[in-house]
């Protein structure tokens, strides 16, 4: 990942087009909210799948804390749709099949040609695309969990 994309730091506001075949800005569909941000491989790896299966499952509770999701990935428009179709994802998949994003973040993925993907992080940014928190999920255990931990009662 390029040096300078750090927490505190303003992400990049990405023009791309959608799932829909409409072109988008980042700022434009975080508006005035918290966002998290999926940098995918795409609709090939099951490591994605399961994240955003996840998501999905998860996406009442993001909604009601006013925050926003987008995934952008290397597949084409058809892939980007079929991959939110596939998990049941409500938010916007953006497609980076010119490797835009990927190239100018420096996150390709060098072990698998073929597709040509990114590495996969996940960004939670605070409003105006600041950089909250970047998780590596190159390795399936360094993406954040949709667990949430109770406290336990000293009693029980």
């Amino acid at each position: 990942m390029r040096s300078d994309i750090v927490p505190g730091a303003k992400f990049p506001d990405y023009e791309l087009t959608d799932h829909t075949k409409t072109r988008r800005r980042l700022s434009e569909l975080q508006g005035i909210n918290p966002m998290i941000l999926l940098l995918s491989r795409g609709h090939f790896c099951p490591k994605d799948h399961q994240q955003h299966l996840e998501l999905a499952a998860f996406y009442s509770k993001i909604a009601v804390a006013y925050t926003r999701i987008v995934t952008i990935s290397t597949d084409n428009i058809l892939e980007a749709n079929e991959f939110r179709d596939a998990v049941g994802a409500q938010w916007p998949f953006l497609s980076d099949s010119g490797r835009k994003v990927q190239q100018d973040l420096d996150i390709q993925e060098y072990t698998d040609p073929h597709h040509n993907p990114m590495i996969p992080h996940t960004l939670v940014l605070e409003p105006n695309l600041v950089i909250y928190k970047i998780y590596n999920g190159y390795w399936f255990w360094g993406r954040p969990s949709t667990l949430v931990r109770t406290p336990v009662n000293k009693g029980e």
